[in-house]
């Protein structure tokens, strides 16, 4: 591996913020489909930090195709992100109820993570949201490849 595939690109900030602004948009999207008295301040941070991080690393090296793979790898990185968010509150919601004994043993708990994993899912099936995701996905695609053409 040569160290140029470590240093900060074009393209690898341009991922990194169109996709963090993805996520935001998102996270303020679905704020009002929590329930009342339900703690939302980790959602704004996860939600924008998942989709940099995803965004920075893998879109960032994804790029030096052609525009329609960039738009597929995109909408890639938006399902990963999708995936990756929904991992970390599951999993946080999880420990809460672990420590409250509300499971039976160790495996109820790893397969509770994906049925709360499910249910943020749900969340996200409104057509407000997915149209987010969808233009973010394709947007940041091209606009990761775009500059990469234009700045590397």
């Amino acid at each position: 591996m040569t160290t140029t595939a470590k240093m900060p690109t074009a393209a690898k900030l341009v991922a990194g913020v169109i996709f963090a602004a993805t996520g935001y948009l998102v996270a303020e999207l679905i704020r009002p489909t929590f329930s009342e008295g339900q703690p939302l301040k980790w959602l704004l941070p996860v939600c924008v930090g998942v989709p940099l991080v995803v965004g920075w690393r893998i879109m960032g090296k994804l790029v030096g195709k052609r525009y329609g793979a960039s738009m597929n790898n995109g909408l890639y990185v938006v399902a990963v992100s999708i995936i990756s968010v929904t991992f970390v509150f599951a999993v946080a919601l999880m420990i809460k109820k672990s420590r409250r004994l509300q499971y039976d043993g160790p495996m109820e708990a790893l397969v509770d993570v994906f049925a709360i994993m499910l249910e943020y899912g749900v969340l996200l099936l409104n057509p407000m949201v997915l149209a987010v995701l969808v233009g973010g996905g394709v947007i940041g695609g091209l606009a990761s490849e775009w500059a990469h053409r234009k700045f590397e």
